[in-house]
């Protein structure tokens, strides 16, 4: 009886297995329809503003334009660390017409606002607090950021954060262009 229970338990471990990787296997390959990739269209989001609690943030607004889309959160260490890049970027570009839009993810209002603060944040912040957007867009960690061409396709895709301006403004340049 013992042996027979040893042999039902090793299938079903390899059962469990093979789903796992079926699983992980369908990910990889399928994974969701609407799933940010670079040079394919930005997927779309209404968002409430951060800033006041009222109005939206919305990529529709923004098409034609081209967009620097950062997913971020208070918790995440190398956020803080890009932050000040993000803004010296925005002061450097927005009168050149390139949007910049944070997206706050997993966290809580009253710390996002406290960050925007600290960091002198002046370019539009989304709320997105039970993170709505993660699976949609393919978020794998933060901070994630997302450039976008005025025709709304997707020219860079950066998974952790920007260490110095240059890398920014390169990918900046190659969505004006």
């Amino acid at each position: 009886m013992t042996r027979t229970l040893k042999v039902v338990g090793q299938l079903g471990a390899v059962a469990l297995v093979l789903a796992l990787i079926g699983l992980l296997a369908w990910k990889l390959v399928g994974g969701p329809a609407t799933e940010a990739r670079v040079g394919e269209q930005v997927p779309r989001f209404d968002l409430p503003a951060l800033a006041d609690g009222e109005g939206s943030v919305r990529i529709e607004d923004h098409l034609g334009k081209p967009m620097v889309i950062n997913f971020w959160a208070t918790w995440c260490e190398p956020c803080r660390k890009e932050a000040p890049i993000l803004e010296r970027a925005w002061q450097k570009y927005r009168d050149q017409g390139v949007v910049f839009i944070g997206v706050d993810i997993r966290d809580f209002t009253s710390d996002a606002r406290a960050f925007v603060e600290e960091f002198g944040m002046t370019y539009p912040v989304a709320y997105d607090g039970p993170a709505t957007l993660w699976e949609p867009w393919g978020l794998t960690g933060l901070p994630e950021t997302f450039v976008v061409a005025p025709d709304g396709t997707i020219v860079d895709h950066k998974v952790g954060e920007y260490v110095d301006d240059a890398e920014l403004e390169a990918a900046i340049e190659r969505a004006r262009s």
